[in-house]
C-alpha cells in the first residue's frame, strides 16, 4: 500500500521534472536570443498548471501524513507550526508544498525515506522565526498592503470661493429683453421737492430715462473623457464637471466686472456709461479712498451695500492699521468666502485690477439668468461613436442689467500711498 510520504517523494519528483523543462525552454530561448514561441508559451502553461496541482497534493499528502502520524515527530513538530494536526488545513498563507520544496534538508531526509532523526527538528525553530518576524517592508509582509486611494481632489474647496454674481439678485429671462434706465441728474428729480406758498409755482421736476436692451452671452467649456474612463471611473467625470463649472462661473464674474460688451462678451460694470467715480488724492491711503468714495455715492443717493476688491488690495486693508477707522471692526477676517468692511460685503475679485475697487448698490444691479450652469454628455460628435468617446459639455447663458447708474462706484487707489 502507497504511503502519504511515498506518494509526497513521487509529487515531489514530478515537481523537478516540471521544473527542469520549464528551465530547458527559458534557456533555449536565452540562447538563441528571441522570445517564447507560440509551441512553447503553450506548453509553459500547461506546466505551470501542472505545477500549480502537483504543489496542492503535496499539501494534501503532507497534512494526511501529520493526521496519521505517519511522519517522525521531529517533522511533526516543524510541520504543526503550518498545518493544524486536527483538521489537517494550511495554518500559512503560503503553499504547503511550496514551503516543503523549499526546505532542502527537509525534502532531501523525505526523500530517503524518512528514517532515523528529523533534521528538520533543527531546522523548525528557524523557520518558525521566518514567518514570525514579518515587517511592513516591500519584500515582506508590505507586499500584501495595499495604500488607500483617498477620493478627494480639491473640487470641495473650489466651491467655498464667493463671487460677485453670487450676492447679486437674479431674474430669470427668456430672450433679449429691454428694461428703462433711470439717468436722471440728482438736481434734475430728487433735488427738485422744495417748500412754496400759497398760489405760488410749484417746481417741476425732470426725469430722464432710457430704455436698454441686454442680451445674453454664452460661456462654455468642453472636454472628451473615453467611454471606458466614464464607465469605470465616473469620479472622473464628475471632477471634470465641477472644475468646468468652477471656470464658467469664474469667467462670467470676470465678465460682469470687465467685460468689453464687444460681442460676444457681457459688458462689464466698470464699462457702463453714467457710474460714478472717486478718485484718490495723493497720499490718500487706500481705505481711507474707499471710505470716502461711500460718502460720495452717498452724496448722490447711492446707498453701497457690496466692496469687491482684488485680492492684493484686500491683503492691503487686512494689513492695514485701520481698525480704529472701523474697517475691521466686523468678525471673519479670515473668512474664504465674502466679508465686511465699512459695513459692507467685501468680494475678492482677480477680475478687478489692483488699485481699483467698485462700490455696488445690489437694488440697481441685477444678473440676467437665461440658462444658469448646465451639463451635457453626447457621442455624436466628430467620430466620437465609432472611437467610444463622451463629449461632456458645460454652458451658460446670462447677462447684466444696470438700472440706475449711480448704483455703482469705481475707485482708483493712489498708487504712490
Amino acid at each position: 500500500m502507497t504511503t502519504h510520504l511515498e506518494l509526497v517523494r513521487a509529487n515531489y519528483s514530478r515537481r523537478a521534472d516540471i521544473q527542469g523543462e520549464l528551465r530547458q525552454i527559458d534557456e533555449s530561448a536565452t540562447a538563441e536570443t528571441r522570445g517564447y514561441t507560440e509551441g512553447e508559451q503553450g506548453r509553459i502553461d500547461e506546466l505551470r498548471a501542472e505545477l500549480a496541482a502537483v504543489d496542492g497534493r503535496i499539501e494534501a499528502n503532507l497534512g494526511d501524513a501529520i493526521r496519521s502520524e505517519a511522519i517522525a515527530d521531529g517533522v511533526s513538530s516543524m510541520l504543526g507550526a503550518l498545518v493544524d494536526r486536527d483538521s489537517g488545513s494550511v495554518r500559512d498563507q503560503r503553499s504547503l508544498g511550496e514551503r516543503f520544496v523549499a526546505n532542502e534538508d527537509l525534502s532531501a531526509w523525505v526523500n530517503s525515506g524518512a528514517r532515523g532523526t528529523s533534521p528538520a527538528m533543527t531546522e523548525a525553530t528557524s523557520f518558525r522565526n521566518a514567518v514570525t518576524d514579518i515587517t511592513t517592508g516591500s519584500t515582506s509582509g508590505g507586499a500584501f498592503i495595499s495604500p488607500q486611494r483617498l477620493d478627494r481632489v480639491g473640487q470641495d474647496f473650489l466651491d467655498r470661493r464667493t463671487f460677485l454674481l453670487d450676492v447679486l439678485p437674479v431674474i430669470p429671462i427668456s430672450g433679449p429683453v429691454e428694461y428703462v434706465q433711470d439717468k436722471s441728474p440728482i438736481a434734475d428729480l430728487v433735488g427738485k421737492p422744495a417748500e412754496v406758498t400759497e398760489r405760488s409755482g410749484k417746481p417741476q421736476a425732470g426725469p430722464t430715462f432710457e430704455v436698454v436692451s441686454e442680451a445674453a452671452a454664452t460661456i462654455a467649456a468642453w472636454v472628451n473623457i473615453t467611454r471606458q474612463t466614464a464607465a469605470d471611473a465616473p469620479q472622473v467625470a464628475g471632477y471634470i464637471e465641477g472644475r468646468l463649472r468652477y471656470g464658467i462661473r469664474r469667467r462670467a464674474d470676470n465678465q460682469a466686472v470687465a467685460g468689453n460688451g464687444t460681442p460676444p462678451n457681457l459688458k462689464g460694470l466698470l464699462e457702463r456709461t453714467g457710474i460714478l467715480t472717486y478718485t484718490a488724492d495723493s497720499g490718500e491711503k487706500d481705505y481711507a479712498a474707499i471710505r470716502n468714495a461711500i460718502a460720495h455715492g452717498e452724496a448722490n443717493e447711492a446707498v453701497y451695500e457690496i466692496l469687491v476688491t482684488n485680492p492684493a488690495d484686500a491683503a492691503t486693508f487686512d494689513l492695514s492699521n485701520a481698525a480704529s477707522a472701523g474697517l475691521h471692526a466686523v468678525p471673519g477676517l479670515n473668512a474664504v468666502g465674502a466679508r465686511s468692511a465699512w459695513g459692507l460685503t467685501q468680494i475678492r475679485s482677480n477680475a478687478i485690477p489692483v488699485g481699483t475697487a467698485m462700490l455696488l448698490d445690489p437694488m440697481a444691479v441685477a444678473v440676467l439668468d437665461r440658462q444658469e450652469v448646465t451639463a451635457y454628455m453626447t457621442d455624436s460628435h466628430a467620430s466620437n461613436f465609432t472611437s467610444n468617446i463622451l463629449t461632456l459639455l458645460l454652458e451658460a447663458r446670462l447677462g447684466l442689467a444696470l438700472f440706475d447708474p449711480k448704483g455703482v462706484c469705481e475707485v482708483t487707489f493712489d498708487t504712490g500711498s
